[in-house]
């Protein structure tokens, strides 16, 4: 079939109609025209895979690795020239604003690109492929959960990408047998390797020895790492949140601080805290930080985070934030949430907005589920979105990092 594509949608594939069918195209760039496979019918909508370009977009480009040509399933747009990703990312972002129907400008929509967009993912889960005898780890082909072997990828740094052979011939010994998969975390600076199995508890004791005597020059721990942000030591372990991109960290926590417009005399509540590496920026220009957060792991480290970093004026709070948020006594000046990419309950979003910080800032990896909890939070001319900006943590993906300001309406 013969398609001329538009837009890029949410996911990667861009837009095409077939008699009036919205047809999602993978491998497709906006403007050009290409034979495609139909590969999912829908009452609603088509699939389709592009097996030929007729008309090339100027901004095709050559995919440098040789695995994505392969169908590995980690990137999306390696074919498309990196400031036309942004673009396209910073277009995807305002549609998603619009249907939600908050009005903002596209023009006003800060696009904050990498000046070199490989090698910046510090964490990866790779998958354990058993086939007589040999051990590969890898990815998943795209839309299947086939594993295809890798011996390198060019967004993971370096020291992951040393640790692979070292770590599949380890998993090669029949005590390793349960482990299906692992996941690895490099402290930046350093060579310091967190490596975690899956199932957790499923390596067998001499698992980690095996793999260092391969891989001599990387420091392996399986409980623990250092990791510095903005001159601050924070332990990080496998089952805690971090942002993967090590170097646009610095670039999202900036921002979110400078939406926050802190004094030195608010009053801060930090919901979905984590570990508390952004909570430590808030600190230093508050009074106090309340961290909420659910996750025990992540309180305990949080809690010894601020210990470390003579951060006394930052509490910890477990606890879901629709329930943790209304026991909160006190005005609150400012609210600053980063929730998972499924974004918050409404409940979550009622109790936070119940608590009338002046502003909000909402730091978001999905920009479906931020637009739709922004609309929420300016219900009834409660809030209203003043700055809006796209933070570039994921790029040759389809992934949409963003962090937004609200201020409260009199």
């Amino acid at each position: 079939m013969q398609l001329t594509v538009g837009e890029l949608a949410h996911g990667g594939a861009a837009l095409a109609r077939v008699d009036g069918r919205v047809v999602f195209v993978e491998g497709a760039i906006p403007g050009e025209t290409v034979e495609a496979d139909i590969t999912h019918r829908r009452k609603d909508f088509w699939r389709a895979q592009a097996t030929a370009v007729l008309e090339p977009a100027a901004t095709r480009v050559d995919p440098p690795c040789p695995y994505f040509k392969a169908g590995c399933g980690g990137c999306q747009l390696q074919y498309l020239a990196y400031p036309e990703q942004l673009a396209q990312k910073r277009q995807v972002l305002h549609r998603q604003l619009e249907r939600a129907h908050l009005e903002f400008p596209i023009d006003r929509i800060d696009a904050l690109g990498m000046n070199d967009p490989w090698r910046y993912r510090l964490r990866g889960e790779f998958h354990v492929l058993r086939r007589a005898g040999a051990v590969s780890l890898g990815f998943y082909r795209k839309h299947t959960y086939q594993t295809l072997p890798i011996d390198a990828c060019l967004i993971h740094v370096e020291a992951i990408e040393r640790a692979l052979p070292a770590f599949a011939r380890a998993a090669e010994d029949p005590a390793a047998a349960r482990v299906t998969a692992l996941q690895f975390t490099w402290a930046p600076g350093t060579s310091d390797l967190l490596w975690s199995p899956y199932p957790p508890g499923s390596a067998d004791p001499g698992f980690g020895t095996r793999a260092a005597g391969w891989v001599p020059e990387l420091n392996l721990n399986d409980d623990s790492i250092g990791m510095e942000d903005a001159g601050r030591h924070f332990r990080v372990r496998p089952e805690a949140f971090v942002q993967v991109n090590w170097r646009q960290r610095d670039v999202l926590y900036e921002r979110a601080v400078a939406f926050a417009q802190l004094s030195g005399r608010e009053r801060v509540v930090d919901a979905y805290a984590g570990i508390g590496m952004l909570t430590a920026r808030l600190a230093d220009h508050a009074t106090d930080v309340i961290a909420i957060e659910e996750s025990p792991y992540a309180v305990r480290l949080g809690e010894l985070n601020m210990q470390l970093n003579g951060c006394g004026n930052v509490s910890y709070r477990r606890g879901r934030v629709e329930d943790a948020a209304p026991g909160l006594e006190g005005d609150v000046d400012v609210l600053v949430l980063d929730p998972p990419r499924a974004g918050c309950a409404e409940s979550a979003i009622e109790a936070m907005a119940n608590l009338k910080p002046q502003r909000v800032v909402y730091i978001s990896c999905d920009p479906s589920t931020l637009a739709r909890d922004v609309n929420r939070f300016c219900a009834a001319g409660r809030y209203t979105l003043v700055e809006v900006a796209f933070v570039d943590l994921f790029p040759q993906t389809y992934h949409i990092e963003a962090v937004v300001k609200l201020e409260r309406n009199a």
